[in-house]
């Protein structure tokens, strides 16, 4: 099996690196990790752009949740790839009050907090899972500068990419990977176990207009702060829904046969005109190959986040 599985009797240690506060899916797909009993959220980290402003997005909605026992590290702003500075598109932090976040430490830090929790979880006899849900600068350079704590990663679980078959001809440019296509080609060859979860089945989902209604229904201080940023996202994107992308990612070890995968080999362009495109080729035995996903239960996944985010709103609101 591909995915470790998890189980509330044996909760998996997770840690989440997040791009939080561009597009709202990052939001439920934290809400997911830290309100599952099938998943031990460790710690949080933001990357890409401003980390202190998603840091403190993070550090809002944890806290919205009674999580306070999560830390939250500010990453690393700056794309490995030379001049990448795509990622941020201006309308970050509206929609929630964070007025009440005010202290974080400084940025770049991420890096060294996952490889303390990867070593903190092997040593405890569970290896770390990471789930990667913005570019992979943070654990790119952790892989880079921590070798020894972080060949103990148990899972890489990214939202990037896009499979639509093997071959140059089939590669596919996404906004994950493009943010940083140099450390998401370092994490493909690390070696590690990785899971992507991309395009081709993460715009099969949605959360629409009516989904958010009907979370502002309850009430609640979390859910005055979803209903705001998504009816921010849903301005800026000028429609009535939108794909819950970063979630499916999480959703995995609670539920694997939420889809189906696919091993491959895979690499990134680097540079030239196809840089941030995937080239994905058949299992190669001298190459490392990761999972894609080739199909999703949509159903399925769209009831369990949308059943756990209600909850969690209703918990918060009484």
């Amino acid at each position: 099996m591909a995915i470790t599985p998890a189980s509330a009797s044996h909760p998996l240690p997770v840690l989440l690196d997040t791009d939080i506060g561009t597009d709202i899916d990052d939001v439920y797909a934290l809400i997911l990790a830290a309100v599952s009993p099938e998943l031990a959220l460790r710690a949080v980290t933001t990357v890409n752009n401003d980390v202190i402003l998603r840091a403190r997005i993070a550090r809002c909605v944890l806290d919205l949740l009674g999580r306070t026992d999560v830390p939250v590290y500010a990453g690393l702003a700056d794309s490995l790839t030379p001049e990448e500075r795509r990622g941020w598109m201006g309308h970050e932090g509206q929609g929630i009050d964070l007025s009440a976040v005010t202290d974080f430490l400084e940025p770049a830090v991420a890096p060294a907090r996952i490889a303390h929790h990867a070593e903190e979880a092997a040593a405890a006899g569970t290896p770390l899972t990471v789930f990667t849900i913005g570019a992979m600068t943070n654990l790119a350079v952790a892989l880079r500068d921590y070798p020894d704590a972080t060949r103990t990663i148990g899972q890489v679980i990214a939202m990037g990419s896009s499979f639509t078959g093997y071959g140059e001809e089939q590669a596919q440019m996404e906004h994950n990977i493009a943010c940083d296509p140099v450390a998401a080609d370092i994490v493909l060859r690390s070696g590690l176990p990785v899971t992507l979860v991309g395009l081709n089945v993460t715009r099969q989902t949605t959360m629409t207009a009516a989904d958010v209604d009907a979370l502002e229904t309850i009430g609640g201080p979390l859910a005055q702060a979803l209903v705001g940023m998504h009816r921010v996202w849903f301005q800026r994107i000028q429609q009535d829904r939108s794909p819950m992308h970063d979630g499916l990612a999480v959703a995995l070890p609670i539920d694997p046969s939420l889809v189906t995968l696919e091993p491959v080999t895979a690499r990134v362009e680097t540079s030239g005109p196809r840089r941030g495109h995937t080239i994905c080729l058949p299992p190669d035995e001298n190459a490392p190959v990761c999972h894609f996903a080739v199909s999703v239960d949509v159903p399925r996944y769209q009831s369990l986040l949308l059943d756990r985010v209600r909850e969690a709103v209703y918990r918060a609101a009484h």
